[in-house]
């Protein structure tokens, strides 16, 4: 065990509830692919709120990626031209994200991310670099700005999402459009899985030089976003998309990234694609899915909420009790939870955000202590249900309301137990080495119902 480990375990073990014997005490927290502690605010904030935007969704379609033929059966906006095009029609009259942090803060988002340039390299911001983004479609409005001062003014960190790959750029005596993919027409968004080759049939030394290239366009972006807009709080990267073997001049960025913004945190996609990503403060594998087990390090889930990335035309949303369920098993677990919304092409968000909104806070009221600045619980080791600890108090979360009782094991009795909604007391009774926790009659809700144990 290296120092920082030692440090960060005496810290975590330091707070367990000593009241209660038997418990079992924190592993070494393992901090790959971090080189350097998380800053604390990430850990404990743990909720933020992608914002996924661009001029897909004047076609409500999804963002990058629905460039390629494959994206639709028919594809309407295939060939590329077609969804360049919709630049000319992406022109957010109604853009006020004032309205959309405003909401975002009540109803409990610590942070923000908003993504500033996709795959399909229009950039949100009037960039010098490149020549896709609002300075030639937009007069050189900046869109990002009003989102970070938006961000402040409601107390929340700002995030940017940038990705560094860019299937428009073709300046000239660049190979094709989407190098390094073989496909210039971009007929197959996976082409691998076709059985098809992916890359040119190009000597790895002769790609670097193009990459050495487009390197300078990308580390350009990356410097007018870290250098306009005052303290950025967190980057959120997704990926080079180049073959094995091409240096992509990480350690570079990263040194570049840290003397711009030395308290920046960054998640660990500049590398996209391997297991063994050598960058970042904070895993992202856990993309759309649930984590198998817990967790090591500091991590973060996204998912989509209204069936895309970016807006596809006021869809089905997955209920707000979803986002409170998600929110909860991650910090139980140690992670932070990231879901999306996308505006629409005017500017606005749907009405579907703000009932999310408005219910997130109804539940924030209760149960907002049990989900920030917290530890993360012995679940399932010790609680059959999520749970977070603080002191000496538990916070452990009927998820389901057909669940009524909560087995605790390798603990004694509690001092206290309430139901942190309505303010009553909890039952609980020994039994067989374990304690039985109950909820008393309480009205029924479909949100997560929080007791709050105090040892």
């Amino acid at each position: 065990m290296n120092r920082r480990d030692f440090i960060q375990t005496i810290a975590a073990t330091a707070t367990l509830p000593l009241a209660a014997p038997g418990i079992i005490t924190a592993t070494p927290v393992d901090t790959s692919p971090s080189h350097r502690p998380i800053q604390p605010w990430y850990s404990q904030d743990g909720f933020g709120l992608f914002i996924c935007w661009g001029i897909s969704s004047v076609a409500n379609i999804e963002i990058g990626w629905g460039i390629f033929e494959d994206a639709g059966k028919p594809n309407p906006y295939w060939p590329t031209t077609k969804y360049d095009a919709l630049a000319d029609q992406f022109n957010p009259q109604k853009y006020d994200p004032d309205l959309w942090m405003e909401a975002a803060a009540r109803a409990g988002f610590k942070y923000c991310v908003f993504l500033t340039r996709h795959h399909d390299g229009y950039a949100l911001w009037p960039s010098e670099f490149g020549d896709f983004g609002t300075k030639q479609k937009l007069n050189g409005r900046d869109l990002v700005k009003p989102y970070v001062d938006a961000c402040r003014k409601h107390g929340l960190k700002v995030g940017f999402y940038y990705s560094p790959t860019d299937w428009h750029y073709n300046p000239p005596g660049w190979p094709h459009r989407g190098f390094p993919r073989r496909d210039g027409e971009m007929h197959h968004s996976h082409p691998e899985r076709q059985g098809l080759p992916k890359w040119v049939d190009m000597p790895l030394p002769e790609v670097q030089k193009y990459l050495d290239q487009f390197y300078v366009y990308v580390k350009g972006q990356v410097g007018e976003l870290l250098t306009r807009y005052g303290t950025i709080d967190l980057l959120w990267w997704d990926g080079y998309e180049w073959p094995d073997g091409i240096n992509l001049h990480g350690e570079e960025m990263e040194r570049y990234v840290r003397q711009l913004q030395p308290n920046i945190v960054e998640n660990d996609r500049y590398f996209i694609w391997g297991p063994n990503k050598p960058f970042g403060d904070f895993n992202t594998d856990f993309e759309g899915k649930d984590p198998a087990k817990k967790p090591t390090g500091a991590w973060e889930q996204c998912e989509t909420i209204c069936g895309g990335w970016s807006y596809r035309g006021d869809p089905s949303c997955k209920p707000t009790s979803h986002i409170v369920e998600r929110l909860v098993r991650n910090r139980a677990w140690g992670g932070n939870y990231l879901p999306d919304f996308g505006p629409r092409p005017d500017g606005t968000m749907s009405p579907k955000f703000y009932t999310a909104c408005d219910e997130l806070a109804g539940w924030m009221k209760y149960g907002a202590p049990s989900v920030f600045d917290v530890t993360p619980g012995p679940y399932p080791e010790q609680c059959d249900v999520p749970v977070t600890f603080k002191g000496n108090v538990w916070y452990v979360h009927f998820l389901s309301r057909k669940q009524q009782t909560v087995t605790l094991t390798g603990t004694r009795a509690p001092k206290s137990a309430k139901v942190l909604r309505t303010g009553q007391a909890a039952k609980w009774k020994e039994q067989g080495g374990h304690v039985l926790l109950a909820l008393p009659s309480v009205p029924p809700t479909d949100f997560d119902e929080v007791v709050e144990v105090t040892w």
